[in-house]
């Protein structure tokens, strides 16, 4: 069976979960793919909420325990307080953290009927559970917030899609995610537990582990989508692809030039072509002009004077050295109104200056942990190397400069950080020094829209026409001339057309009701 794909993504989904969990009860897993900036939050909430009491066809409670598993601080507090507003009994939604013992007793205890933890902890979340094969389970596992790299954002990717040994993919090796990818992949099914799993870009590995098969199209699908297509169409998010330009497409705009000029006069493509060689980005102190420029005049009156822009580089050192070529361009133009931060994790040394390895808090000037805030609050370029290029939520983030070559569900995960919703926020830029429109719009198709439909019929074209003709409405001299009149395309042929399609119009509007259907 395809995926359920309804344009309420939010309660249809959770109709839809809780339907499958009743009729089948603990043991089955569902994975649903909703794209990223779609208000997954309430999903995941009341998802949490209404598996909590669900009880089957004879009344028998489906499940004992709803475990959430997340490492996003503020995912924790929203489900908190989405589920609070229904249940207002103490100790029935409990949090934990840090203290195994303490999530032992959640998991084993009759109160706590949601527990929330995090990443860290689902090993031993399993563990446990397989410790309780008399009670059933159900974990809802998040994975649209590995936006920090380290121990949770291992922990994650292990679990929604990591490979497992001998699994060939073109990511590099990590032993742990493979270890515990192992034990998720030779669980088995356990009558006791399901898994509900969120992702906005499954891996081939994550449809495996968690997805339904399909036997008539022997393929791996998620239970429920909710498209990126969909979610644009629908407003929760906004279409990245609309103003995608690579940068020697921008040049051909910002200098008058397009692909099929047939003549140029020869004095404007020498300037032209001088301005290319001039500013064309052969080294980050160009990029950095290009990007600031573009910044100042452009994406800096976005979203009423608050737009935001991130600069995407291929490693951390690059960051470093971008984030210097910034500032020099600030300094040499006296540009004081422009503030750019740095995110990378751990510390790195540049060979070509003297002195200790730097941090980003020690760039930045304050603490890693405010770099989110801060960027917010007064910050307007943000340089990244990994770091922010997924589960990143920033609004007012307008405009992405790639400088790094991006592929498959990265490509995707970073360019999507500037889908994100604002009054006023009408549109986003991205200008990609690296990519082809071809390659990312490529990259791109699996996750817009992953509906099926049936082949057009071209005879239906051909049966319209012979209605419309059956009806004497439109008379072929009429229709030769208006067609003639309307390739002239001047102003002169606008009267000619009018007047050989008004009786048409006259004639269609005189039918029967009957004979307009």
């Amino acid at each position: 069976m395809s995926a359920v794909v309804r344009p309420d993504g939010d309660r249809h989904a959770v109709l839809a979960l809780t339907a499958g969990a009743r009729d089948h009860g603990a043991g089955h897993d569902y994975l649903v793919q909703h794209s990223a900036g779609s208000g997954k939050s309430n999903t995941l909430a009341w998802l949490a909420h209404r598996l909590s009491s669900l009880h089957d066809g004879a009344d028998n409670k489906v499940f004992d325990k709803v475990v959430v598993i997340t490492d996003r601080r503020i995912l924790d507090k929203q489900l908190q307080e989405t589920i609070y507003q229904f249940e207002h009994a103490h100790g029935v939604v409990v949090r934990i953290d840090q203290n195994s013992q303490q999530l032992a007793e959640a998991l084993a205890g009759e109160q706590a009927r949601i527990v929330i933890t995090t990443l860290q902890k689902f090993p031993f979340v399993t563990e446990k559970i397989g410790s309780l094969p008399n009670r059933s389970y159900a974990v809802i596992v998040d994975e649209a917030h590995s936006s920090q790299t380290g121990d949770s954002a291992t922990a994650l990717k292990a679990v929604l899609g990591a490979k497992t040994p001998g699994t060939q993919t073109d990511e590099p090796p990590n032993p742990a995610e493979d270890a515990l990818a192992e034990v998720v992949a030779a669980r088995g099914r356990q009558p006791n537990l399901s898994f509900f799993a969120f992702t906005a870009t499954p891996k081939a590995r994550t449809l495996e582990l968690f997805g339904r098969y399909d036997p008539v199209t022997d393929r791996h699908e998620p239970y429920h989508l909710y498209s990126m297509r969909q979610a644009i169409e629908e407003g929760f998010i906004l279409d990245v692809l609309a103003n995608y330009v690579t940068y020697k497409r921008y040049f051909r705009l910002a200098n008058g030039l397009t692909s099929d000029d047939q003549e140029v006069e020869k004095g404007k493509a020498a300037v032209a072509l001088a301005r290319f060689v001039d500013l064309h980005p052969s080294n980050l102190d160009q990029r950095a002009e290009i990007i600031i420029e573009h910044f100042r005049t452009v994406t800096a009156g976005k979203i009423g004077g608050q737009g935001k822009a991130m600069v995407v580089t291929k490693s951390r050192l690059h960051a470093v050295r971008y984030l210097a070529a910034v500032q020099r361009y600030l300094d040499k133009k006296q540009l004081t109104g422009i503030r750019a931060l740095v995110a990378f994790s751990g510390s790195v040394a540049d060979p070509d200056v003297p002195g200790d390895p730097v941090t980003e808090s020690g760039l930045n000037g304050f603490p890693e942990s405010q770099t989110k805030q801060r960027f917010h609050n007064e910050g307007q370029l943000l340089i990244v190397a990994e770091k922010y290029q997924t589960g990143f939520d920033e609004p007012l983030l307008h405009t992405m400069y790639v400088d790094k070559k991006l592929e498959g569900v990265k490509a995707v995960q970073t360019l999507s950080r500037l889908n994100r919703i604002h009054p006023g926020k009408e549109d986003t830029f991205v200008l990609d020094f690296v990519n082809t429109a071809e390659d990312m719009k490529e990259q791109f198709a699996p996750f817009y829209e992953s509906t099926w439909t049936e082949e057009t019929d071209p005879n239906l074209l051909y049966n319209l026409q012979t209605r419309i003709e059956d009806h004497h409405v439109i008379d072929p001299a009429e229709q030769q001339a208006a067609v003639a009149a309307f390739l002239l395309g001047n102003d002169a042929s606008h009267a000619a057309v009018t007047e050989n399609v008004d009786p048409a119009v006259v004639r269609a509007g005189n039918l029967p009701d009957h004979e307009l259907a």
